[in-house]
């Protein structure tokens, strides 16, 4: 549609060719224009603007000439059919405002910089400031939040909040000592974290307490934080390194014969939400059944402009999907077939941190239930960290 008839409005004309001279003949000596003049079975169509045939109504109906109006629209139109509609009015009215006045709110915060923090936990964190998506931009103090949080974090070493129109973008820079759980300020000892024999030690810093060949338990002293020195006394360290060790693992995999099965009924029930910021209003809740089993989806759709800037609205549904369990009987190949599998998945989730050196399976067929017994050998990083306190009118200063 041409933008002219869009906001001016726009009237499509059919005349017979009975009276389709004498019409364009008043047209054409009044000066009023028209387009799209097409002739068809029952007559001739033309378009005018809507103030152009005010003016040929006028002068059509002074001189009897028929005709026909086939289609009003533009704006012009619209407005008369819905003038009367007030309910449509006051929503529009209210939208508007709503979109107004939220102008001066955060819509959506932009999190970048991030690889061991998620964007939800630096949202979240943020909230903890009194920062998130609905803050007044103007009462918010985006210096004050950063030092805050740079003083509390031991996880952020750098953060930026920048509000670009209705968006936050924040910038932030991780501590990589804070990602491999180190702080340099407290000594600490490495510890065993299981049993086994050692059989190599690799130290970065620490008093070696074990050597190769040396058995030791669960709990047992492997580096010490503490050095003791005739000259110096007492001074004290974070131990760090690995410590490499044979264990021995016992897995136990039981798969029984028979199982619950979920099977779905099809029926399924849906709540809607209308989220504005961190209000949420209910559109539509379905009654349930009771003493039926639901699983639960829930989904957000957030809604944007067309440039892609979010809005501050966003539809929440919660769909809830019935269904019943089953009895079921497996056989004994199946299940033995499963036990296999879910052995293979631990052994491969243990083997990422260690080296298999043997690995010992024994199944056992029982009435109700296939047993899978298996006995891993490997070598692995068994030092685990132990933080101590340390009395300083005794000790010295701390080693690097």
């Amino acid at each position: 549609m041409n933008i002219s008839y869009f906001f001016c409005g726009r009237v499509t004309v059919l005349a017979s060719y009975e009276h389709i001279t004498s019409l364009l003949n008043l047209c054409m000596y009044h000066c009023i224009p028209y387009d799209n003049f097409k002739a068809c079975a029952d007559g001739v169509r033309f378009d005018l603007r809507l103030s152009a045939f005010k003016n040929l109504k006028k002068q059509a109906d002074g001189k009897n000439i028929e005709y026909t109006v086939e289609k009003r629209s533009g704006l012009p139109a619209f407005l008369d059919r819905y003038k009367y509609r007030f309910g449509i009015w006051i929503g529009i009215l209210c939208a508007v405002t709503l979109i107004v006045l939220s102008q001066a709110y955060v819509w959506d915060i932009e999190v970048t910089g991030n690889t061991q923090m998620t964007s939800a936990e630096v949202r979240q964190m943020l909230a903890e400031y009194g920062f998130g998506v609905g803050s007044n931009i103007k009462k918010t103090n985006t210096d004050r939040i950063e030092n805050r949080i740079l003083i509390d974090s031991e996880r952020i070493s750098w953060i930026s909040i920048n509000i670009i129109g209705t968006v936050a973008e924040v910038q932030i820079r991780e501590n990589a000592s804070a990602d491999r759980g180190e702080t340099v300020t407290r000594p600490a000892n490495l510890i065993a974290a299981k049993a086994g024999v050692i059989e190599e030690v690799r130290i970065y810093r620490g008093n070696v307490v074990v050597s190769s060949g040396k058995y030791v338990e669960k709990g047992d002293l492997l580096v010490s934080g503490l050095y003791d020195s005739s000259i110096d006394g007492f001074r004290y360290t974070r131990a760090a390194g690995e410590v490499l060790a044979r264990t021995t693992t016992e897995y136990c995999v039981e798969i029984p014969y028979e199982y619950q099965k979920t099977v779905y009924t099809g029926e399924e029930y849906c709540d809607k939400y209308l989220n504005f910021f961190d209000y949420s209003i209910n559109i539509l809740k379905k009654g349930r059944k009771e003493g039926v089993f639901y699983d639960k989806i829930d989904m957000v759709e957030n809604y944007s402009f067309y440039d892609g800037t979010q809005t501050p609205f966003s539809l929440h549904t919660v769909k809830y999907l019935e269904y019943i369990t089953e009895t079921c009987q497996r056989s004994a190949s199946e299940a033995e077939e499963l036990a296999y599998f879910e052995l293979a998945e631990r052994l491969e989730e243990a083997s990422s941190d260690s080296v298999l050196v043997k690995k010992t399976i024994t199944p056992y067929v029982m009435e109700d239930r296939f047993i899978l017994y298996c006995t891993v050998v490997s070598i692995e990083n068994i030092a685990e960290v132990s933080e101590f306190e340390v009395n300083m009118d005794i000790v010295g200063e701390s080693t690097d």
